[in-house]
This record gives C-alpha cells, sequence and structure tokens, in this order.
C-alpha cells in the first residue's frame, strides 16, 4: 500500500519497521504480507453539525475557540492559516492504532488530527483504531461514507468513556421504511467477540473505560437478514444496484465504495459537560494489554517476542497461499469456525474473566484430531469456557447436532461436561439448551446431542460454549461441531460430515487475497492527501 501524508500524522502510517518512508514525497510503502489481515478502511465521522458546516464555506477567517463556530471557515484547499496566522484546519482530536507502540512516548504527535472536515482513511485489520476528541467523548457520533471490505480485514474502532455510561448503538439504512431500516447493536463481553461478530456488537472495557465497536459497510436501503455483506452479494432491495454493497470494480479488482445515507449512530447517555456535545468527564487513559505475557507490540496488528522475530501472535486468522471461498451453511456443513483449533484462537474467546491471558489457551500436547486443541484454565465458576458467537450463522427455529469432543486435565478423574447453545429471544427472554456426558481425565470423550433453536418471537443472539466441570477443574476440547439437521436424517450422515480435515476452510473463511494491491496509488494516496492537508 503506498500512503501519502505529512509529518503531523506521527506513526498513523508508519506501523512497523518495515514501512519505507520517504519524507519529500512524502509517501509511505506499507508491505501487505507483513500482517494476516491487512487491508484499508475509511469512515466520516459527525459529532456536531455546527463544527462540520464550516467546512469550505467560503469565510475569509478561521474558526478560533471565541467565536463558537459561528461566522467563520475551516479546512480549505490552498492557504493553511488566514491573515490572523490562524490555522484554517485546526486538529479537534487525535485517532490512532491502539497499543503501546503508539503511545504518547513512541508517537508525541498522538497520531492522525481529527479535524472540522473528519474523514479518516487508513490501515485496519490490526487490533483497533482509537478516537479521543480534545473537548471530551461525543455524546452522539455519527458515522457514514463507510468503506471497509469486512470478509477481508476487520475494522473495530475504540473510544473512551467514563464508568457509568450507558449506550445505544443504531445502524440505519438511507431511504428506507419497516423494520429492515434499523438495526439495534447490543453488548458482548470481550473484545475478541466483537471482532468475531456480524457487526452490530459492542463491549465496554470497565478496567480501561473503552467502548469497542466493529464497524461493517452495509447495503445502502436495507439492513434485512443483518450479516457480514460480501462484497459479492447481490441486491435484495430493488433499484438499479447489482450488489449489495457499492463497489469499484476494474480489471478483476474490486474495492468497497460507500453509499450515501447509510450510517451508524452511537448515543452515550452520560452528563455533559461545559462544552455542549461531550461527556463531562474524559476518564484517565489505560492503554489495553493486547499482547500475551513474554510478547511486545512491534506493528498495529502483531505482537512478538522481539522485533523482527518470527515468533508472532496476531489478533486474526493465520493466511493462505490462495483465495478461500466462503463456506456454504447448509445442512451436513459445519457452521462452527476454525472447529479443530488448527488456526489458535480464531473465531473463539473465553466466557470469563473478560478473556485476559490464560482463560483459554492453545495446546500443542493434546488433541482428539490434528495438531492442537484448546484448554480451558483458570475457571472460577463452572459454566467458565471457549465460546463462539453463533449469531448470523445459525437460524430460529431450526434444529441442530451439536458436538465436540473433550478430556480432563489433572487429578479430576470424572466429571461432566455441557455444549450449551446460550440463545437471546426478544419475546421469550434468555434460555440455556445443552447436550452433556461423563468425561475423564484418561480418554477423549464424544459429547453430541440435537437442540432445537425455537423462539418466540426474533434471535437476537446465539452462542455456543462449554460448561460444567466445578470451578478450577481445567479441561480439553477439540473438533467442536454445529450441523443443520432435519428429522429424518441420521447420525452416521452427520458423524460422516464433521470431520477435522475440514477445519481450515471453515476457519479461514473471512479471509479473502487482497485485490488493493493491484491498485496502490492510483487509488489510495489522493484519499489520504485531502483529508489532511
Amino acid at each position: 500500500i503506498i500512503a501519502s501524508g505529512l509529518a503531523d500524522a506521527g506513526n498513523w502510517w508508519k506501523v512497523d519497521s518495515n514501512v519505507v518512508d520517504d519524507p519529500e514525497a512524502p509517501l509511505a510503502f506499507i508491505k501487505m504480507n507483513d500482517g494476516n489481515e491487512r487491508g484499508l478502511g475509511h469512515i466520516r465521522l459527525r459529532w456536531k453539525d455546527e463544527i462540520h458546516n464550516t467546512v469550505g464555506n467560503g469565510s475569509p477567517n478561521a474558526c478560533t475557540p471565541s467565536d463558537n463556530w459561528q461566522n467563520c471557515g475551516s479546512c480549505y484547499n490552498g492557504p493553511k492559516v488566514d491573515g490572523d496566522g490562524n490555522p484554517y484546519c485546526p486538529a479537534l482530536g487525535r485517532i490512532r492504532h491502539i497499543g503501546p507502540k503508539f503511545n504518547q512516548a513512541n508517537d508525541p504527535t498522538g497520531g492522525l488530527p481529527i479535524t472540522a472536515n473528519s474523514e479518516v482513511a487508513g490501515l485496519i485489520g490490526g487490533f483497533a483504531w482509537l478516537l479521543q476528541l480534545d473537548d471530551g467523548p461525543p455524546k452522539s457520533l455519527k458515522i457514514d461514507q463507510i468503506e471497509v471490505d469486512p470478509i477481508e480485514t476487520p475494522m473495530i474502532l475504540a473510544i473512551p468513556y467514563d464508568s457509568g455510561t450507558s449506550f445505544s448503538i443504531t445502524a440505519h439504512a438511507a431511504w428506507c421504511s419497516g423494520e429492515s431500516c434499523t438495526e439495534t447493536f447490543f453488548a458482548v463481553n470481550s473484545v475478541d467477540h466483537v471482532r468475531a461478530s456480524q457487526g452490530n456488537t459492542y463491549y465496554y472495557d470497565e478496567v480501561t473505560k473503552l467502548l469497542y465497536v466493529r464497524i461493517i459497510q452495509t447495503p445502502q436501503t436495507y439492513l434485512a437478514d443483518w450479516r457480514i455483506w460480501n462484497l459479492d452479494d447481490l441486491n435484495a432491495g430493488g433499484g438499479p444496484r447489482t450488489h449489495a454493497l457499492d463497489r469499484f470494480t476494474f480489471s478483476g479488482i474490486t474495492l468497497p465504495s460507500f453509499a450515501h445515507g447509510p450510517y451508524l449512530q452511537i448515543e452515550a447517555d452520560c452528563v455533559e459537560g461545559s462544552i455542549s456535545g461531550h461527556c463531562a468527564t474524559t476518564p484517565i487513559y489505560v492503554e489495553p494489554e493486547i499482547c500475551p505475557s513474554g510478547y511486545l507490540q512491534v506493528s498495529y496488528d502483531k505482537c512478538c517476542v522481539s522485533e523482527g522475530s518470527s515468533d508472532c501472535y496476531v489478533p486474526t486468522v493465520p493466511p493462505t497461499s490462495a483465495p478461500t471461498p466462503q463456506p456454504t451453511f447448509g445442512q451436513g456443513s459445519n457452521l462452527v469456525l476454525n472447529p479443530g483449533f488448527e488456526s489458535g484462537l480464531a473465531n473463539w474467546y473465553a466466557n470469563y474473566n473478560n478473556n485476559m491471558a490464560g482463560s483459554i489457551q492453545i495446546d500443542t500436547n493434546q488433541f482428539h484430531s490434528g495438531t492442537q486443541s484448546i484448554l480451558a484454565t483458570d475457571r472460577t465458576s463452572s459454566w467458565n469456557g471457549p465460546e463462539q458467537s453463533m449469531i448470523g450463522i445459525m437460524s430460529a427455529n431450526k434444529t441442530y447436532r451439536i458436538s465436540c469432543w473433550a478430556k480432563l486435565k489433572g487429578a479430576t478423574s470424572s466429571a461432566t461436561l455441557k455444549l450449551t447453545l446460550r440463545i437471546d429471544d426478544d419475546v421469550g427472554g434468555r434460555k440455556w439448551l445443552g447436550v452433556s456426558n461423563a468425561v475423564n481425565n484418561a480418554d477423549w470423550t464424544l459429547i453430541e446431542g440435537n437442540i432445537a433453536v425455537n423462539v418466540a418471537g426474533t434471535l437476537t443472539d446465539i452462542n455456543l460454549y462449554t460448561e460444567g466441570p466445578a470451578a478450577g477443574v481445567e479441561y480439553y476440547v477439540d473438533d467442536v461441531s454445529a450441523i443443520e439437521v432435519s428429522p429424518e436424517r441420521s447420525l452416521a450422515s452427520v458423524r460422516s460430515s464433521t470431520r477435522h480435515e475440514n477445519a481450515e476452510i471453515q476457519s479461514a473463511s473471512r479471509i479473502v487475497a487482497s485485490p488493493m494491491l493491484s491498485l496502490l496509488a492510483a487509488a489510495v494516496a489522493p484519499i489520504y492527501y485531502l483529508w489532511y492537508q
């Protein structure tokens, strides 16, 4: 990727030691294959119309703190200061990559300036973007003009808010009427859950005081059957568009292109401060622990034992050597992503302890098939174990055969292990349905059975996880499966389709070789010049 930017962007583009910087151009050359899900994303932020409406409005006077954004203009092409030396496009905040590599000590600029012309383009697929406004956290934030290929590369946004703040987050379609026009986000219990979700979740971390949201591109005029839409999905809303997402295609290369109208709205219920539209309190920033113990952050999307080491941790699924098609989820196919944990912890998170280090981990010494399994450790309650979100994958009022193989670790010789579906129904409430079996510490044991996902209203959330042994008991899990079944389907036919060799295509379903490589500066550099000149 070739990016254009000035020195006041700090390390926004200098994401690792392999970036080639040409300050005279100014250009930065970034290697796509130095990370697993590297790509480009674009959003526009709007938190106060009186600020954003000053952009290019023709006034000769630059906006200053004393004019309250009246009778002034900002962010013109041409001169950068007015006759009194006031900057036309002052920084109103900063956005940077999350993690200690990009903190104040390592990047004194604080990252990319956020101005009244608040468009942001940058590298995504990393741990998250961190947005900090000088006047405090926004009470209302609108995000539109979204350009992101969510199948290729996730976009995560983090914003600091003080404890006690509650949130209402909704996605909106344009020129739309009826129930399919909005999607209400729901809270989950970890950043990993947000990252692996269908883009309609959020997480508030009480330790770091950060709100995390995954941003995906949606169709312009409808949001029915919410999911992560692919650039190749066809338009289901009528009209002249052939595809669900606006896109730019040339000579076999396809890039996302934003549609006018749809937007994401974040409403924060906080005490308003002396500056209207902003929360009264900005929490003291605490850098999240994004790297496991023994690793250091070497890039916006990677932690390694040391600079240049190949022993690295990434928050994403390992890359494949060629584009991998999305799996088809129908009867007979395993719906669980990365079911044999051959891609590490990808698509999985711990349902306890905020997914802190040690709660779930990969074990290469014990496995039912393949080369590794997952170990549930540091358990403080019987329901603790590995979990995966199935929302958007499993459907309401269908029957599924769920299964896994399990084995106890340590001195405990026998316990009951349960594989559970936690189902949220907006009419019937929450319920837990599962299958169980006695497991031991000598052999791998199969837990399996049929579960009917029956709901009275709308299925709002569904998660698959293991539980059962007493607190403190550690156990291994491998070869997890969830398959839609019909009443006449035999158990033998179900088992035949859950073999471990399907793990690679399932776990890699969110990885597609990036088409952006072929466009390079022609598609990229003009965008970057506009939003912070």
